[in-house]
């Protein structure tokens, strides 16, 4: 009779488990998708990227708490097994864990780098250490309307302008004073 109520116990547990794994992922993508969506009020270049920072750290935690809960419920599975699953469907399950395990390192790693690209941006910016260059635009996308964000394709590359505030146009020459680690443009000067 023992037995019954200490499987029940377990599958209560698991269950539990994998509830916390879901909400605290929820609560992470919320969070994170209204810090972004709050950048378009925002004025003040220094707020939006502070913002910017936190609400993406906030969605690659939510990506990578989702990822935590598929290994957890593979590890379940695989090494578990509760619910004594044939062998061929064991393995299965193994090369997908396997398999997320894989993305799960390759979005931790991306976060990582792109985190400290904001840091470091953050504290560039704070410290006005700027490049100031004069490039030629080879393409404007401006995107829908409700994103205030413009990326433009120079000769040294693509540059982000955050803020509709300029008027630039493919084909001429611009002085652009802009962010190196994330290519944030924070002025832009025509070139006569």
């Amino acid at each position: 009779m023992r037995k019954p109520s200490l499987q029940n116990d377990q599958k209560e547990k698991r269950l539990k488990i994998i509830f916390r794994f879901l909400i605290i992922c929820a609560i992470f993508a919320l969070t994170g998708s209204i810090v972004v969506t709050s950048k378009r009020i925002v004025n003040d270049l220094y707020k939006l990227f502070v913002l910017d920072f936190i609400g993406t750290s906030l969605l690659y935690a939510a990506a990578l708490t989702l990822c935590s809960f598929f290994l957890y419920l593979f590890f379940v599975i695989v090494i578990k097994n509760p619910m004594n699953i044939k062998r061929s469907s064991v393995i299965k399950f193994a090369i997908g864990g396997i398999f997320t395990l894989i993305i799960t390192g390759f979005i931790l790693i991306f976060s990582v780098n792109e985190t400290n690209k904001s840091i470091k941006d953050m504290q560039s910016y704070s410290n006005q250490e700027w490049q100031v260059k004069e490039l030629f635009v080879t393409d404007v996308y401006r995107g829908r309307l409700p994103s205030r964000i413009v990326l433009i394709d120079t000769d040294a590359g693509q540059l982000t302008l955050h803020q509709r505030n300029y008027k630039i146009y493919k084909g001429e020459i611009y002085r652009f004073t802009y962010l190196e680690q994330t290519k944030t443009i924070i002025n832009v000067e025509v070139i006569d």
